[in-house]
């Protein structure tokens, strides 16, 4: 990667700060806020009362400068849907226990966060070490905090999270759609079921304690000589196949030109995943294009089969 640090023009930071902060966080989000440490960020999501997925974001503490100080918690986002979240929160917070602001911090990504004092781990990365910042800076002067971050960087972070299978934001986590074991939030640790309700959470242990996901997000890797970028457009269906058999369809993609390969994140029918898993080697398909699926560690094992997967 070129430069260290990395501007993220598509992100927005909230902040909710108040005696009851935490509290009032934990009752509606999905992760458990009270087990955040300092200088790491997690993922999280607001769900519908249906326990499909309105908001994804990172959330992390503020730090706590003094000894009476409570402290804060800064909630990171998609810039297009930060009004409509700081919105959504505003109507929980019915006895006006916190106090809820838009920031003007900008975000950032470093390839080396123990060498940034303010940097946050990002513990959706498993084997690899990333960290976010933030800043109150001004537009003008981003060029001299990145070093005058490029759209080759941008893509880098992007590959990096499609490898993990790592999805972020609205075009990629479809809000009111997806559910939160379908994107692998349980596993990249960002909703507990030992805290207690939330927003959702009936629904979503019926689904996890019965076994009733369908389809999960994978990574992929498309190999095509005659690869060209406008081919893929992420707003079409581009359904993948496996033989005649439609199986899932593609979320997102970012471009290596030094491999020649695109790697994306897609999301397949469970009952079809278990061939992959057992068969490395096995491909699909997207048109002409040859797809392989390559899982994380973390992702496996899969779930075990059950009669649901099935419908």
């Amino acid at each position: 990667m070129k430069n260290e640090n990395i501007f993220l023009s598509n992100r927005a930071v909230l902040k909710i700060s108040g005696t009851n902060c935490l509290t009032f966080l934990n009752n509606i989000l999905t992760s458990d806020i009270t087990k955040i440490k300092p200088k790491e960020i997690v993922p999280s999501a607001l769900l519908s009362p249906q326990g499909r997925i309105l908001f994804d974001m990172l959330i992390s503490l503020g730090p706590i400068k003094k000894i009476n100080d409570l402290g804060y918690v800064l909630i990171e986002c998609e810039v297009t849907q930060a009004d409509d979240l700081f919105k959504k929160i505003t109507i929980y917070n019915l006895r006006k226990e916190v106090i809820i602001e838009k920031t003007k911090y900008k975000v950032f990504v470093t390839k080396n966060p123990k060498d940034h004092l303010h940097s946050l781990i990002d513990k959706r990365f498993f084997e690899t070490s990333i960290g976010r910042f933030y800043k109150d800076i001004e537009i003008e002067d981003i060029d001299l905090e990145t070093n005058q971050t490029s759209i080759k960087d941008i893509n880098w972070y992007n590959l990096l999270r499609y490898i993990n299978c790592i999805p972020e934001g609205p075009k990629e986590i479809i809000p009111n759609v997806s559910l939160p074991l379908e994107i692998n939030l349980d596993l990249l640790g960002g909703i507990s079921f030992e805290k207690g309700c939330f927003i959702g959470q009936e629904v979503n242990a019926r689904v996890k304690w019965k076994g009733l996901v369908k389809k999960k997000y994978v990574p992929i890797i498309i190999e095509n000589e005659d690869l060209s970028i406008t081919h893929y457009n992420i707003d079409n269906e581009n359904k993948i196949f496996l033989k005649d058999i439609e199986i899932g369809k593609i979320m997102s993609l970012a471009y290596d030109k030094i491999v020649n390969k695109y790697f994306g994140i897609a999301i397949i029918k469970l009952v079809h995943l278990y061939n992959f898993e057992e068969n490395s080697d096995l491909e699909c398909y997207h048109e002409e294009s040859k797809i392989k699926i390559r899982f994380p560690q973390y992702l496996l094992p899969l779930p075990k089969k059950t009669i649901n997967f099935l419908d």
